[in-house]
């Protein structure tokens, strides 16, 4: 399928809407967190998003997937990272780290497919 840009993505589009949840999730985390735990986590949300944006916007096909792998490398950190921060209490609702690892799960399933595609086109 023939996509007009980045936005039009279907599995972009998911990973924006997880970096707007992780930004609200993170926002009640301690203080002294701020360059810790919610920065890695901001950043690994951003991350799956914009290498997303920035593969697309690539001509060749290593190029394209390197930055897809990119991605799928910071979707499982951040999934790493929800555990850790349910550990400590800063996420007190399971079916909020559930329901999040859950959706990261679906994003980089959908990364994986993307992947197999390209790397598969003649």
């Amino acid at each position: 399928m023939k996509y007009n840009d980045f936005r039009d993505f279907p599995v972009w589009q998911k990973a924006y809407e997880m970096v707007l949840h992780i930004y609200k999730l993170t926002f009640t985390f301690p203080i002294e967190e701020r360059y810790g735990l919610t920065s890695d986590m901001r950043r690994a949300a951003n991350s799956i998003a914009h290498n997303l944006a920035e593969g697309y916007g690539r001509y060749e096909k290593k190029d394209k997937t390197r930055f897809y792998k990119i991605a799928r490398g910071s979707g499982t950190e951040l999934q790493s990272q929800l555990m850790v921060s349910y550990g400590l209490g800063y996420i007190k609702d399971i079916k909020v780290r559930d329901e999040t690892f859950d959706k990261i799960g679906e994003i980089i399933i959908e990364i994986n497919n993307l992947i197999k595609s390209v790397e598969t086109r003649p």
